[in-house]
């Protein structure tokens, strides 16, 4: 997936290419072809009944990991990523996290707030702020536009004057400079909002991918641990407007902390000699005096001490105190639940973290701190070492990038089984990504094999949903049988391959509404 926008390879045969099995054909229309249907049905006269959300069987899709990747393969601990790309993939994210130098991406990093988050002197925030306020005023908007509440009733004008006249947008341009005192933490989990409210914003529940669950409003979350730059406050101080390492956006104060020169030291320091990523789907974190402090999702990165005893790791927790201010806490998790980084990116440790994170539902722009399509891909490859931008268009920047949209659907596929690379090939759709593992045989037929975080296919007309609702492994294919007027997501407008390697380290992210400053 990805939010509102959100949001290179070689033959070989993936280590579960041996397992014969009869698939039943499917192929996932992607996240934003899906942008989603999830409300009840709407009536119709029985002369032209639509079921506009029905949900796709998904019974005769094996979704047991070990199925398709075999761990009595001879591949199953051999690296899919080198170890050089892996340390430089990590150098990258470093920097993009906790770098100093010059042109390091980080929100505490004052040579970047000031060249790229300021590069207009505030006036590009401000002018998002203003662009984001008046797509949420009804008053502006008609038809499929209008933004409903979660009582299916358009929200008023007096709705959004009250939350534009809380963002005090003329304040992004009073000091468009670095300010140390602006550096923050994520103490716990946030999400990420376009605008200071927790209210949703829903497009008809009438039209088939609009309306619950994909609010307009959401745009991201950020796992506790992540350095942030506070670029302005709420008038009634409960939100704050942060820079993140991925997006911009509106979060709840009182889950961000104010960062010093000793906690920046400290934490930069600690996360140089060892950096850990969570690796169970979520890790309830409790410090050594006995206060949970948050979930960790995967992909939460957090620095490593040495740990009390075998199986056991200190990891450093950030916390806020009574001041706002942020301290350093420690907590003990196991081996299963966070490694150091890089995770050697084999297939048995790539099988490891699907068997952690398939099956869950799908969450539109994080929502329910679930993932979405580009969000279930980060949780993945961080562990490896591997920072990818938050939108799946984005993502396609990680590495090495062939444009296939102007070839047949047939032609596609036979591209990404012949040069894809399993376990290190992302495909994007437009609007959806997904992670191909490498090629199965269906009857007599090679195909490929794909793992996917989706909200459910359409046909090409875009009329209904047919959800799936999750994290999925599926067969790509030309046609699906149990409903053929469902568009395969290899006929999309958009298809294009990417093949992570180093050819997209350091490379430069392509800007959004979400991050200006990328």
């Amino acid at each position: 997936m990805t939010v509102p926008a959100r949001s290179s390879a070689r033959p070989r045969h993936c280590v579960a290419a041996r397992v014969v099995h009869a698939w039943h054909a499917l192929a996932i229309a992607g996240c934003l072809a899906l942008a989603g249907c999830a409300s009840a049905p709407v009536s119709a006269p029985a002369s032209a009944a639509i079921d506009r959300v029905s949900l796709f069987p998904m019974t005769g899709y094996d979704q047991n990991v070990d199925r398709w990747i075999a761990p009595d393969s001879p591949d199953y601990d051999q690296p899919f990523l080198s170890a050089a790309d892996q340390q430089a993939h990590l150098l990258a994210l470093y920097a993009r996290y906790f770098g100093t130098a010059t042109n390091d991406p980080s929100p505490w990093n004052s040579a970047y707030v000031d060249a790229r988050v300021y590069r207009q002197d505030g006036s590009d925030v401000v002018a998002l702020q203003r662009r984001r306020i008046e797509r949420f005023d009804n008053t502006r908007q008609a038809g499929r536009h209008i933004g409903y509440g979660q009582n299916f009733r358009p929200h008023t004008k007096a709705w959004i004057d009250a939350i534009a006249h809380n963002m005090d947008v003329g304040q992004f341009g009073d000091a468009p400079s670095f300010q140390p005192g602006r550096r923050a933490i994520a103490t716990g989990n946030l999400l990420v909002r376009e605008l200071p409210t927790m209210d949703p914003s829903f497009y008809s529940r009438h039209l088939a991918g609009e309306g619950y669950p994909f609010d307009n409003l959401q745009i991201s979350a950020i796992r506790p641990g992540t350095p942030l730059y506070v670029l302005g406050s709420s008038l009634d101080g409960g939100w704050d407007y942060v820079q993140t390492p991925d997006v911009q956006g509106w979060v709840r104060s009182r889950g961000v902390a104010a960062v010093d020169d000793a906690f920046a030291g400290a934490w930069r320091t600690a996360a140089r000699q060892a950096l850990g990523a969570v690796i169970a789907a979520s890790a309830p974190v409790r410090d050594t005096q006995g206060m949970f402090r948050f979930d960790a999702p995967a992909g939460t990165l957090l620095p490593l001490l040495s740990g009390p005893a075998p199986g056991q790791r200190t990891v450093m927790v950030p916390v806020r105190d009574i001041d706002g201010r942020a301290v350093i806490h420690t907590a003990l998790l196991g081996d299963a639940q966070i490694v150091p980084m890089p995770w050697r990116a084999t297939p048995r440790h790539l099988a490891t973290l699907l068997k952690a994170l398939i099956g869950r539902p799908y969450g539109w722009g994080n929502t329910g701190l679930y993932n979405d399509c580009s969000s279930e891909l980060q949780s993945i490859f961080a562990a490896f070492g591997v920072w990818l931008p938050r939108h799946s268009s984005s993502q396609m920047s990680a590495g090495d990038m062939t444009d296939l949209s102007g070839d047949s659907p047939a032609q596609r596929l036979a591209f990404l089984m012949r040069n894809g690379k399993p376990m290190r090939t992302l495909i994007y759709i437009g609007g959806h990504v997904m992670l191909y593992l490498g090629n199965v045989r269906h009857g007599q037929h090679l195909v490929p094999l794909v793992y996917q975080d989706i909200w459910g296919l359409s046909p090409a007309d875009n009329s209904r949903r047919a959800v799936i609702g999750g994290s999925v492994i599926t067969p790509l294919l030309l046609h699906i049988p149990e409903d053929p007027a469902l568009r395969s997501l290899a006929a999309t407008p958009t298809f294009r391959i990417s093949i992570i390697g180093t050819a997209g380290v350091g490379a430069p992210v392509p800007a959004d509404d979400d991050n200006p400053a990328s």
